[in-house]
């Protein structure tokens, strides 16, 4: 009777053992899995981001095309800069500890991008208000005459092909740092 109950014994505890080892399984897969829909759910963000950043640059340009020195004030132009600053802080709000490399490097990349987009936004739209030395209000008249055009064209059109950039880049799944830094710094690095 002695030998059945430790074969017994033996059976519950490989039971429990082979049971633990499943169940450990299941949570590493379900683990990998969440991951990996944190980094699918996250490439997705960064690229709608993307998508609405162009509208808001597209949109800024639309504006300075059609408008004149008497239609323009900075109104028009804050709730583009706002929803920028908006779709930064969804940003923001990522977090890039559960991303894997490649996804982490893409969202420091991209985040630092429109960080600079909204700020070189910012900088040309304030540069069109014909008051700057008060702070910006609604009501504030721009000044569009043909060289503040050329000026916001410029800057605000190559934040613009930043974005397409980085859009062109997430959609397709490649790497912005590849893009945006490498080159840069193998010209750097033979500069030296």
């Amino acid at each position: 009777m002695s030998k059945k109950e430790i074969t017994l014994s033996q059976v519950v505890t490989w039971f429990l053992t082979i049971i633990a080892v499943v169940i450990s399984a299941f949570s590493g897969i379900y683990q990998w899995n969440q991951s990996k829909r944190y980094s699918d759910n996250t490439n997705k963000i960064l690229i709608n981001s993307a998508k609405l950043a162009e509208y808001d640059l597209d949109l800024m340009i639309y504006k300075i095309d059609n408008g004149g020195d008497e239609t323009l004030d900075y109104g028009q132009f804050r709730f583009q800069l706002d929803s920028l600053q908006q779709n930064f802080e969804t940003i923001e709000a990522i977090n890039p500890t559960s991303l894997s490399k490649n996804q982490a490097m893409n969202y420091q990349v991209y985040r630092q991008n429109l960080n600079a987009v909204i700020y070189k936004a910012t900088s040309y739209v304030n540069a069109l208000r014909v008051n700057q030395t008060e702070t910006p209000k609604d009501t504030d008249k721009l000044h569009v005459d043909l060289g503040a055009r050329q000026n916001f064209y410029q800057g605000v059109g190559s934040s613009l092909n930043v974005i397409k950039s980085d859009l062109k880049v997430l959609e397709n799944n490649k790497s912005l740092y590849d893009q945006d830094y490498k080159k840069n710094s193998k010209i750097l690095e033979e500069q030296k």
